[in-house]
């Protein structure tokens, strides 16, 4: 058991390793993933997207009329509310409204501590911003790109650099992703709080 699971870690982390060319126009036939070496690529993984280094194990780009663009979108919206959701499972520990229903530390048991009315504003809200991004989820444009940077972060920018930045912020929803996962066990695993001090 020790060795599945060390083998699961491994192959997973392996996933993140970049790729040394950001795009490549074709790939041969039979070729082999980048992120597990004994591993074949999966035909749709052809080395286009930024961050694609053929790592896809359930085999989910092999579905027939699956959109691999609609897949990066997913994998970016996920990542991005994983990152949120971490640095909120650490503001959760140490800041609270005030009021008796805003005071449980622990991240998880307080989504049943503020009640009904609080969570389905948070839905509410969530449903609102998928229904104003509908566009763009199903869209043509790049997946992701809602045209929001305030910051100017790919302000005059050459393609190269733009993919590097794009590589970063894919590299960091999925180690987020991971990392929202461990967090949650550990709350749920050791009921306390992961910031000891």
């Amino acid at each position: 058991m020790k060795t599945i699971i060390a083998l699961c870690l491994f192959s997973s982390a392996w996933g993140f390793q970049a790729s040394t060319s950001s795009v490549k126009a074709s790939v041969a036939l039979h070729a082999k993933s980048k992120s597990i070496p004994v591993m074949e690529a999966p035909p749709a993984l052809d080395g286009s997207m930024v961050g694609d280094v053929g790592f896809d194990p359930l085999g989910i780009t092999t579905v027939d009329n699956i959109d691999l663009k609609y897949l990066r979108f997913c994998e970016l919206k996920n990542g991005r509310v994983a990152m949120l959701a971490c640095a909120g499972f650490f503001v959760e520990e140490l800041v609270h409204f005030p009021g008796e229903a805003y005071s449980n530390p622990d991240p998880i048991g307080a989504i049943s501590t503020v009640g009904l009315g609080v969570n389905a504003q948070i839905l509410l809200a969530c449903g609102i911003v998928e229904l104003a991004t509908i566009d763009t989820t199903y869209g043509d444009g790049e997946p992701g790109d809602y045209g929001f940077d305030p910051a100017g972060f790919l302000k005059g920018k050459s393609e190269d650099q733009i993919n590097n930045m794009k590589l970063k912020e894919l590299t960091h929803c999925r180690a987020a992703m991971m990392g929202f996962l461990g967090m949650c066990v550990q709350n749920l695993y050791f009921h306390e709080k992961l910031l000891a001090f």
